[in-house]
């Protein structure tokens, strides 16, 4: 769904830009460690702060990414267009990827998929696009922040269906993933790194 007014402007200051890039993309790092080059996939790239981490942080030689909102691909290519062919950035839909079967050797998602009512197709549609020994980076926003009144009155989240870590955790599972590693913040926030399995895994 798309963003709000005030969730727009949450979403893109400098504030919420260095919580991304010092905290989230930090965490990410420590769990789940570098790309080592290969394609990306950044599932709701905003305006494109994430791409910068993951080509940056993580190493990746090209991130494609997309945002369901035309007005935060459009800010997203201003901000990127110094990369050049590194970064490719186009309007999407996470729950129908416009990507072949195997195309990302790795897939990042910095808040994105609570946003999503039907947001196990989400992940059945990463699950589809990375390769076999393919990575995901999320973090997420849990079902208990979301039950703030406050947020609830400001933010316009979906409000059926939504996961806590274990809901969470267990619908990785259900699709096929790999668990690495979960990390929580309080009861609100969580961080996952999961692998798609490859041919010689158990």
């Amino acid at each position: 769904m798309l963003l709000n007014r005030f969730e727009t402007l949450a979403m893109n200051n400098p504030i919420r830009t260095a919580i991304q890039r010092h905290f989230e993309g930090r965490r990410l790092f420590e769990m789940g460690g570098a790309m080592n080059g290969g394609v990306a996939l950044e599932v709701g790239c905003g305006r494109g702060v994430g791409a910068e981490i993951i080509l940056d942080r993580f190493g990746a030689d090209r991130v494609e990414a997309f945002d369901l909102d035309p007005r935060m691909a459009r800010l997203a290519n201003r901000r990127l267009v110094t990369r050049g062919n590194a970064v490719c950035v186009a309007v999407g839909d996470a729950t129908q990827i416009a990507a072949p079967d195997g195309r990302y050797d790795a897939a990042f998602d910095f808040g994105i998929l609570h946003h999503i009512p039907i947001w196990r197709d989400a992940l059945r549609e990463i699950y589809r696009v990375l390769k076999p020994g393919g990575r995901f980076y999320a973090e997420e926003v849990l079902e208990h922040a979301l039950e703030n009144r406050l947020l609830a009155h400001l933010f316009e989240h979906p409000r059926e269906d939504r996961f806590d870590l274990a809901r969470f955790r267990d619908a990785l599972a259900s699709q096929g993933f790999r668990i690495v590693e979960t990390r929580t913040l309080g009861r609100d926030f969580a961080f996952f790194v999961a692998d798609k399995p490859g041919p010689c895994d158990d």
